[in-house]
């Protein structure tokens, strides 16, 4: 299941600073149901923020796309010129473990607890979708999340057991293919060549050689 949270950011008006601090000084005195709305808790711990460098007026064409930093807790993009953050995406007590850039503006992740997420930036709005890989929660390894074709139209993450791909932009199943009795893949042990993924795969002893590789695309698994 995927979900998407959004967060607006305001341009600020004597009226609306004027509106934000009424608020702040009303909300603890609002029944707890009522403040729950106000704080909106994202069901995965999501922080999302939005900083001013995102909109930044730059010439037509100019403006290049984000650098992505692994930073303490979760995952920022920044500015290649300014340095000036972008935005950033943290999830309460968890940490990415890789991420990728498959398209302007656009972020996916793999996380310490095996969730994988696509952040996007949409004008003013910053959203973000989740997936939950089968077989990753306990065994989510560096190295495990791939993109898929050029430019990049699948989002790949290999577990011992499951090659699982997902659209970049919108986290739907593409395909999944599993690793085959007495066989695992090896996360740790992937090439990329001429637009295909290759995992090296574990079998039983007699096991043909030929078997031992498995090559994966954008739209489907291969052998």
């Amino acid at each position: 299941m995927a979900t998407a949270d959004t967060v607006h950011d305001a341009h600020r008006t004597p009226f609306r600073a004027a509106l934000a601090l009424l608020l702040a000084t009303l909300l603890p005195a609002l029944p707890p149901a009522a403040a729950a709305r106000h704080e909106r808790h994202a069901p995965f711990g999501d922080r999302l923020t939005l900083h001013a460098a995102a909109h930044t007026a730059r010439p037509a064409g100019a403006a290049r796309p984000p650098r992505l930093r692994l930073a303490r807790g979760g995952l920022e993009a920044y500015d290649p010129d300014t340095g000036a953050r972008r935005w950033t995406y943290a999830r309460e007590g968890h940490r990415p473990l890789q991420a990728a850039r498959p398209a302007r503006g656009e972020a996916v992740a793999l996380w310490d607890d095996g969730l994988v997420t696509g952040t996007a930036l949409h004008g003013r709005a910053l959203s973000v979708w989740h997936r939950g890989v089968p077989g990753a929660r306990d065994r989510a390894a560096r190295g495990a999340l791939h993109l898929l074709g050029t430019p990049p139209g699948a989002v790949a993450v290999v577990t011992p057991r499951l090659v699982t791909a997902y659209g970049p932009g919108d986290g739907d199943l593409r395909w999944h293919r599993e690793a085959g009795p007495g066989c695992t893949f090896d996360p740790a042990r992937t090439a990329h060549h001429a637009g295909l993924l290759l995992i090296a795969r574990r079998c039983a002893p007699g096991t043909p050689w030929t078997s031992r590789i498995a090559a994966v695309s954008a739209t489907a698994p291969f052998a």
